[in-house]
């Protein structure tokens, strides 16, 4: 929801390919992101240039050294990503105070316990490898939102 203008946007994915087909694209594997991710996401405090930024990452990251995103240089990773360095810098700074990624020398790693590429003993091992002091993304729960208890049932009888 822009704080700004009350409008709300609808980040669902909507897809006219079967589930079985959308397993693998371009010849390559595709990146698992649980139900808790999802929502540690969509609770975050960010920019819409920092969800942008988390998504081109996720795309980018290196197929063999999983959730490695290389940063050659700032100016080079901004026009790869399409964004200004501005809003490259902005993003990188929320997502890394969040928990989505950290820091791995000059370059950026996408937490492995909330995205992944690769198979559970390769998740496990860098799960074992997230710096200590690395923010939990799943530990923050926004306060400007409000859970509406009975949202799924319909209406009473006789309510209109």
């Amino acid at each position: 929801m822009n704080k700004r203008t009350g409008e709300v946007n609808d980040f669902a994915v909507h897809s006219s390919v079967p589930a079985a087909h959308g397993l693998w694209f371009r010849g390559g594997g595709f990146t698992t992101m649980g139900y808790a991710a999802h929502n540690a996401l969509a609770d975050a405090d960010l920019s819409v240039s920092a969800y942008k930024l988390f998504h081109k990452m996720c795309a980018l990251q290196n197929r063999k050294d999983h959730g490695l995103v290389i940063v050659e240089s700032q100016a080079k990773f901004a026009e790869q990503v399409g964004m200004s360095q501005a809003s490259v810098s902005r993003g990188l700074k929320q997502l890394a105070a969040h928990g989505f990624i950290y820091p791995d020398g000059r370059n950026w790693r996408i937490r492995p316990d909330f995205v992944f590429n690769g198979n559970g003993a390769a998740q496990g091992e860098a799960v074992r490898n997230i710096p200590v002091g690395t923010p939990d993304p799943y530990a923050g729960g926004r306060t400007d939102l409000t859970v509406i208890e009975g949202g799924n049932e319909g209406p009473d009888e006789g309510e209109a």
